[in-house]
């Protein structure tokens, strides 16, 4: 898994793509939902985040040396999670990631399993998405 600048908005935007591909789909709706101002949140524009996007993919898929893919094992999530350690990156990180996921709806069992693993590991609570949330 190749690695990026601590606190980066490629950082930042793998831990959106990673809650994207939770649930192993990518719905149009949730790329319809990355509007400018989603973009913007992270610091990258369409091109930039696709680049991540497709870099997470490809590096998931070169880890795997042909064997099933966990898209959520422990070990894969949390190595990304240590890129991202501000406060305020984390929350707005997280906050981006839940208005997309949520664009379909649903939030599925995998999607809110490691909305739950993170936020533990960050350390956040609903209240500090509830705020960020309110204030986009």
């Amino acid at each position: 898994m190749r690695t990026y600048t601590v606190d980066s908005p490629e950082a930042m935007a793998r831990i959106v793509c990673m809650c994207i591909m939770a649930d192993s789909d990518i719905d149009a709706s949730e790329f319809a939902e990355l509007q400018p101002a989603l973009y913007e949140a992270i610091g990258l524009n369409q091109q930039e985040f696709m680049t991540v996007l497709a870099h997470y993919l490809e590096d998931i898929v070169s880890d795997t040396q042909g064997q099933r893919i966990n898209l959520l094992q422990p070990e894969r999530v949390n190595t990304l999670l240590q890129e991202v350690n501000g406060r305020s990156e984390r929350i707005n990180t997280l906050a981006t990631a839940l208005r997309i996921c949520k664009s379909d709806n649903a939030l599925n069992n995998a999607e809110l399993a490691l909305f739950r693993h993170i936020m533990q590991h960050w350390q956040l609570d609903l209240t500090d998405l509830e705020i960020e949330v309110s204030l986009a």
